[in-house]
């Protein structure tokens, strides 16, 4: 039985990627000595709409890129895409960071560099559009572009909320290709995705 839960423990950690934003070394000067520090920023997702931000402080970067990830882990968000985008523009802000992200047609690709583009990745998000505004950090930026998808509006919900259907309010259908695969039919191959919406994954 153990064993069984720590097969699928594995299991369910593979299904999250890990990437280390950034990692600072620093070091204070006290009655001892002086003591080194590390402070690490990681962004893990599935890739399939889900992404978390993690800062971890330690003595040594394993130590710190661990706490970081498991922090990351526990603050995982669920983003709402429309196609393989995002519903609409948004700006995030941390400091004086401020990073502006605008939904892409399909094959644009990620337009993105440094902490943005990581966070982006392993979210799942394919095709988007950022701008990196102000001044700010790499840590500020990284945790402005993770305010930013917490800020997106699922179309879905906001129709709900009117009393009104998306098409009413956008003129058109939206669908989370995600939420597709996760609990409609698989299209055949070759076939469009399908544009029904599909229920909200928890």
């Amino acid at each position: 039985m153990a064993q069984e839960f720590r097969t699928r423990s594995r299991e369910a950690e593979d299904e999250f990627e890990d990437r280390v934003v950034r990692v600072d070394r620093t070091r204070k000067t006290v009655a001892g000595g002086r003591v080194s520090s590390t402070r690490v920023v990681v962004a893990v997702g599935d890739g399939r709409g889900r992404v978390g931000l993690g800062i971890g402080k330690a003595r040594n970067a394993p130590e710190a890129i661990a706490k970081a990830r498991e922090r990351a882990r526990k603050n995982m968000i669920r983003v709402p895409l429309d196609g393989y985008t995002i519903p609409h523009e948004v700006i995030g802000k941390c400091g004086s960071a401020r990073v502006l992200l605008k939904p892409a047609s399909r094959g644009t690709g990620i337009i993105a560099g440094g902490a943005v583009r990581q966070i982006i990745e392993v979210s799942g998000i394919r095709d988007v559009l950022t701008k990196s505004l102000g001044e700010g950090t790499v840590f500020n930026r990284a945790k402005a572009t993770f305010e930013a998808l917490r800020s997106l509006r699922d179309p879905r919900k906001v129709a709900a909320q009117r009393g009104k259907s998306v098409v009413e309010i956008l003129g058109r259908d939206v669908a989370d290709p995600y939420e597709v695969q996760a609990e409609g039919p698989q299209p055949a191959e070759g076939e469009a995705p399908l544009s029904e919406p599909q229920a909200d994954v928890e």
